[in-house]
């Protein structure tokens, strides 16, 4: 019995670095994502305003009611 109770800790404590490194994990390539998507996005812009007819205001008008 005393070698279960030597291993519970380090069987715990595994499980919880276990549970820590798939949230970091998932978190990363949730990141990674989210950065690609916004570079994408960016990119559609930039294709945009070069494709527009010279509009001096790239960002569109703002139109006051």
């Amino acid at each position: 019995m005393d070698y279960l109770i030597a291993l519970v800790p380090s069987v715990f404590a595994g499980i919880i670095l276990y549970f820590i490194l798939k949230w970091i994990s998932s978190a990363d390539r949730a990141e990674r994502q989210a950065q690609k998507d916004a570079e994408a996005d960016a990119a559609l812009w930039y294709e945009n305003v070069k494709k527009s007819s010279g509009n001096s205001n790239p960002f569109g008008s703002r139109k006051d009611d």
